[in-house]
């Protein structure tokens, strides 16, 4: 099978298995393919709407960058009228894109908007260096950022300037990256010498990991409130759901991370990825598809809970589904051959317990959910 067959079979599949991609802990195995335009020194897949289009930019063999639209396995290249370098960054579920052009002299980066074939330019009034648009969500809602320093948001034809918090005496260092339908917006700021990725719903502002941990971006964000971005250019991440545990701002949790083949660009409501890996050869664009997702409604990560414990899993992907099993400690505890589990379990006994929920397909494919949970007998004991 070519890259352009699994890439039609494998997105034609998400179609089916969005409706049953849950809530609570949840985990993903992928199924990953190059994605090339064809001649390139190198292709950068940078947005995915809901209907698997993916938009991004490619260096032809002159290194010249141009923008391309990829859809039904055809690529198509995209240029902003005179200008000498486009790249496309986002995209909608009506196939409006937003990107960043280039001209010749000062104030030299220009943000776009291509809505119904006809290009706009987006600039922010105060932008001394340039402006980059970076993503657009379904009500036309454009965020990016100007002066490689602040993050913009333009709604209905007006610009809003958004820093985010910072320590005292830092210079503004801001970039917005993404937007989904609900208005949720994922973006980074450079703060304490790193580096922090984020996310923000109104005014709120919530944080991929805490401060003083690693260099982190988040580069989008999907309408079930999945957030995908990257540590470097090797490591990439998703956290599912990152609202779900949202409590006051003293006691809410950074959210999980599932790591990832690279660094992701952006994630659709079917939780397809794409993004760029880097070898010592080459670098090369790449699209994930979900071939086995594991959703565990209970029992809660952290949870105390008393025997017997309600347990319910359910799995589904691209293939059959074979086993879901239930391990603790490090030992198998339970195996149903099937791809749903919803019962009532004595499990053993103790504090902080290692619990893994796992499921298998057909293929032998693997995925699981790894929790802490307390378990205590019916006197209360942990013994």
């Amino acid at each position: 099978m070519t890259g352009k067959q699994f890439l039609a079979a494998t997105l034609a599949c998400t179609a089916l298995i969005a409706a049953a991609l849950g809530q609570t802990s949840t985990s993903v195995t992928y199924s990953y393919a190059k994605l090339a335009y064809p001649g390139a020194l190198l292709t950068m897949p940078n947005a995915i709407n809901n209907n698997n289009v993916i938009v991004g930019s490619y260096f032809d063999a002159s290194s010249n960058e141009h923008g391309f639209i990829y859809q039904h396995g055809a690529f198509t290249p995209v240029n902003f009228p005179g200008a000498t370098v486009t790249e496309i960054r986002g995209i909608n579920d009506a196939g409006d894109i937003v990107g960043v052009y280039q001209t010749s002299g000062p104030l030299n980066f220009h943000g776009f908007l291509r809505h119904k074939g006809k290009f706009m330019k987006i600039n922010a009034p105060t932008a001394q260096f340039g402006t980059r648009a970076f993503a657009i969500n379904d009500t036309g809602t454009i965020v990016g950022s100007y002066d490689d320093a602040h993050g913009f948001i333009f709604q209905n034809g007006a610009f809003r300037t958004f820093d985010a918090p910072q320590l005292p005496g830092e210079l503004p260092q801001t970039q917005l990256n993404g937007i989904n339908k609900l208005g949720w917006i994922a973006g980074q700021v450079f703060t304490g010498g790193i580096w922090r990725g984020f996310w923000i719903i109104g005014k709120d502002v919530d944080f991929i990991e805490a401060r003083g941990g690693h260099d982190s971006q988040v580069n989008g964000i999907n309408a079930r409130g999945d957030v995908v971005g990257c540590h470097d250019a090797n490591v990439g991440l998703i956290s599912f759901n990152v609202e779900q545990n949202e409590g006051s701002e003293r006691t809410e949790k950074f959210p999980q991370q599932e790591r990832l083949a690279s660094c992701v660009s952006a994630v659709n409501f079917a939780r397809v990825i794409v993004g760029s890996y880097f070898t010592v050869k080459q670098p090369y664009g790449f699209v994930g598809v979900p071939v086995l997702t594991l959703k565990v409604s209970a029992p809660a990560d952290h949870s105390s809970l008393t025997n017997p414990i309600h347990v319910t899993a359910s799995a589904s992907g691209i293939h059959r589904m074979s086993q879901i099993q239930v391990w603790v400690n490090f030992k198998k505890v339970l195996q149903v051959n099937e791809g749903a589990l919803n019962r009532d379990m004595n499990l053993p006994v103790g504090a902080k317990e290692r619990f893994v929920i796992q499921a298998v397909d057909s293929t032998h494919v693997t995925t699981k959910v790894v929790e802490t949970i307390t378990v205590q007998d019916a006197a209360g004991s942990q013994e």
